[in-house]
């Protein structure tokens, strides 16, 4: 529904816009790409001075809108750019929305050891001192969810005055606040014990109920909650306040061992909430006291006392809202206290009980049915297990609605395989793609694609370690090229999806996977080789060099007339390209893969050349001025120094065939739109580094900066020659790169980065202006290492020593250049030197 702007709330047009293009994105991917597209924009914004705090809070929401609502999610140093900027708005901001949105950006982004968290000590111990409430507040908030060791110093004095404030809502934050920075240095808050304690005597039932749950409390704090439970238990009526603070008292037990008395009066809590409707909010806070007692103290506990399962037995109901409150006190226990695991111990429930615990296995609500499969397998595997092969022999995989099936039988071998990575591996394979001895015996069969993305998630959320087992599992059989192993199509997405995201992290040679790839694919439809291929294109930036047979079977795939098969046999021969896919993808899966490829080589730096605008608006206006009738000047003399200076600006040294190029015959129309021309203005900036006196020239073209936008510049100019489309890069130019990275990869012990408020051009030319003896060359952005920015290799320093490589990447606008830099070193007084003219 369109909502106008007046009515939508919005912080600004921006944010209006940002949001409304999001709504209308076709895809998630679109979306993210307009999140991208907006930090980038929000970033120059910050960059530029002389905004307010209100734009700078806006600024900071809208930021937080953009991370928080990515489907891929950002790179975790996405907004690290922000930060100073929100650290001085929560210390200076103008009015209380700019510092808590200032404090609100550092909790969300900010990492706990970060360097600026040093710099909002000093605030926060400003507003835990100020006599505003609302600046308590926001400092107490921001150490309740941020705690860090380092601020205990210099707030914990401050923190005791403050249990004492005459504001209940900030003695509660503060009592939260001394039991988060406990967890940093338990040590340092101990002193705080006595006043917590009197904390429980406090008049307002929020402020008891902090007291109770922070670990700080004294040594007779346990006696008050255990007075608390008592008071409770034979209490004759429940109020909220009661139920509250018994609540509190109950978690605090929770964390601690109980002791025997202690048993006794959480048993009798059972018994007596279990028959007050109202109180069962407080019979899964009195399992949790039992689930944290060691099962040598609980069982003995049980035998003589009585089970507490026996309290609970009438809440396995018709009702789902008991039997998930049963099944949830049920799981607190460990099962020899109520199941008969062990002969001295007999069950609890009776045999109809346990029928109608097993039930629960057909209940369409899927909470209780996970919880009953978790009670199950605690109680005895083999009865899930047994369960799990009913269900996975009934399965139909033809019926329309056997995703359903499929995605539950998935949950149960989630529970059953635990940490077993082999056992989960096995069993995936054994619900999506039972065995068969046809090649062609799924190839009708569809793709379950929630069943697909339910398995990635699961890897991809668990630990590392057990996504890589898992993948080495599933994909062993797919590299075992002689096998007639069939997999279905459901199957065969997964794996190219897990050699897309595990390719060179698993023991399984990316060659053979290529070659099992390719030897099946034949068998699938186009949609599942367009997807192989994909995944074959990751695999070969692995490889040194495509085996022959997986291109063989490649050129058997045509007939399907996949879009990719052209692309994979063209990437094949550019090992290059793919790596710099691999290395421009935002994460390891395979739609981002795809983007990497599809998206063209990221753009050069824009200072020395111009925008797509200009180039059209200058062609157009040369188109024009061929059609002009002016008398043609006559050709200039070889000698003339205008020619000369022309020469300076081309990408390589002319020679008596390029002089005859530049003394062709220009019209006044011609010379007319070139003087005005970005591109001349471009040329300027020289094109190759200018040796010292009585030094060899050296070869300029393999320094050339930006060679795909010069030959762009040579067809709009009038007088600069054509180059050939398929210009070759020389020796120098491997030579130089290879330098290039090897010097950034070794040289890491003198490192700067830094801002610099000029264009690459103005760079490069202070760089000359240092003179450097053995000079210095620039590599294109357009081609590797480090593709997109600007790379300059010093080959050494004034005294002619060291080495230095330089990284630019431009950040520029319609109204401000500059450009961002790092640079490494095997020298230090090199570095120095450098830095010293960038920060100038």
């Amino acid at each position: 529904m369109e909502v106008p702007f007046i009515s939508s709330g919005a912080l600004s047009r921006a944010h209006y816009i940002i949001v409304r293009k999001v709504e209308l994105a076709q895809t998630a991917q679109q979306a993210d790409d307009y999140f991208l597209e907006e930090v980038a924009a929000l970033r120059d914004r910050l960059s530029r001075p002389g905004f307010s705090s209100a734009q700078c809070r806006e600024y900071l929401i809208m930021l937080l809108y953009c991370s928080m609502n990515t489907v891929a999610g950002l790179p975790p140093d996405a907004l690290e750019f922000a930060l100073p900027y929100a650290v001085n708005l929560a210390e200076a901001g103008s009015s209380f929305e700019d510092r808590k949105t200032g404090y609100l950006f550092c909790s969300e982004i900010m990492s706990p050891h970060h360097d600026l968290k040093l710099m909002l000590v000093n605030t926060i111990r400003k507003d835990l001192e100020a006599d505003s409430t609302m600046r308590i507040v926001l400092a107490l908030n921001y150490l309740i969810q941020c705690p860090s060791e380092d601020v205990i110093p210099a707030v914990q004095a401050r923190l005791h005055g403050l249990l004492s404030h005459k504001s209940p809502r900030i003695r509660r934050r503060a009592l939260h606040a001394a039991r988060s920075l406990s967890e940093c240095d338990p040590a340092a808050l101990r002193w705080l014990s006595p006043e917590i304690s009197r904390c429980l005597r406090d008049t307002d039932k929020g402020v008891v109920g902090s007291s109770l749950a922070n670990g700080l409390l004294g040594p007779d704090t346990l006696g008050n909650a255990y007075q608390s439970l008592v008071r409770f238990e034979k209490s004759s009526t429940s109020s909220p306040a009661a139920m509250l603070v018994t609540q509190k008292a109950l978690r605090l037990y929770s964390i601690v061992q109980p002791s025997k008395e202690v048993l006794k009066v959480v048993v009798g809590l059972i018994k007596r909430s279990a028959n007050i409707t109202k109180a069962h909010v407080l019979l899964y806070d009195c399992f949790s006291v039992l689930r944290n007692t060691p099962a040598d103290i609980l069982i003995p506990f049980t035998t003589s006392n009585g089970s507490p399962v026996s309290h609970i037995r009438h809440l396995l109901s018709n009702d789902q809202s008991e039997q998930h409150l049963f099944l949830s006190c049920l799981s607190c226990l460990p099962p020899a206290v109520w199941a008969g695991t062990i002969p001295d111990v007999p069950a609890v429930l009776e045999a109809w009980e346990v029928d109608r615990v097993m039930r629960l296995l057909s209940t369409p609500d899927p909470a209780i049915w996970l919880k009953t499969l978790r009670v199950l397998t605690n109680v005895d595997p083999s009865i899930v297990e047994l369960y799990f092969s009913q269900k996975l022999g009934s399965l139909d995989r033809s019926a329309a609605s056997c995703e359903d099936e499929v995605l539950a039988l998935l949950e149960v071998i989630t529970i059953l395989a635990g940490d077993d990575a082999e056992l989960y591996a096995r069993s995936i394979r054994d619900v999506i793609s039972p065995a068969s001895t046809r090649p062609d015996a799924w190839r009708s069969s569809q793709v379950l694609e929630r069943a697909v993305e339910t398995v990635l998630s699961s890897l991809r959320d668990g630990e590392a370690t057990f996504g890589e087992n898992v993948a080495t599992t599933l994909l062993t059989p797919l590299a075992e090229v002689e096998a007639e192993t069939s997999f279905t199509p459901t199957l065969m997405v997964v794996l190219t999806a897990l050699a897309c995201e595990y390719a060179g992290r698993v023991p399984v040679s990316p060659v053979q996977l290529l070659c099992g790839l390719s030897r099946r694919l034949i068998s699938y439809p186009a949609s599942i080789q367009e997807v192989g291929l994909l995944a074959m294109m990751r695999l070969a930036a692995e490889c040194q060099k495509i085996p022959p047979e997986t291109i063989s079977h490649i050129q058997h795939l045509r007939s399907t007339a996949s879009r990719h098969i052209s692309r994979f046999e063209d990437m094949a021969r550019k090992p290059d390209e793919l790596k710099a896919a691999v290395a421009n993808s935002r994460s390891r899966s395979l739609p981002d893969f795809l983007l990497a490829l599809e998206s063209k080589s990221p753009a050069p730096p824009s200072s020395p050349h111009i925008n797509s605008s200009s180039r059209a608006e200058s062609r157009s206006s040369f188109r024009g001025a061929q059609k002009l009738r002016y008398t043609a000047y006559e050709p200039p003399p070889p000698s003339q120094p205008r020619r000369s200076r022309a020469t300076s600006s081309t990408r390589s040294i002319p020679t008596s065939d390029s002089h005859d190029d530049l003394a062709r015959t220009v019209t006044a129309g011609d010379l007319a739109i070139a003087a005005g021309s970005p591109e001349l203005r471009a040329l300027s900036l020289p094109q190759y580094v200018r040796s010292p006196p009585g030094s060899p020239v050296r070869n300029p073209t393999s320094i050339s900066l930006l060679s795909p936008r010069a030959d762009l510049i040579s067809l709009d100019v009038p007088f600069i020659a054509e180059q050939p489309d398929d210009v070759k890069v020389s020796e120098q130019d491997e030579q130089n790169r290879d330098d290039f990275a090897n010097v950034w990869d070794t040289a890491s012990t003198f490192s700067a980065r830094g801002w610099c408020d000029e264009t690459l051009e103005a760079v490069v030319r202070r760089l000359q202006g240092l003179g450097f003896p053995r000079g210095l060359a620039v590599l294109p952005a357009d081609r590797p290492p480090f593709q997109g920015e600007l790379k300059i290799l010093v080959l050494g320093g004034p005294d002619g020593r060291g080495r230095a490589v330089l990284r630019l990447h431009e950040e520029r606008d319609n109204d401000e250049d500059g450009c961002l830099w790092r640079m490494r070193s095997d020298d230090e007084g090199l570095l120095v030197a450098v830095k010293q003219v960038l920060s100038g």
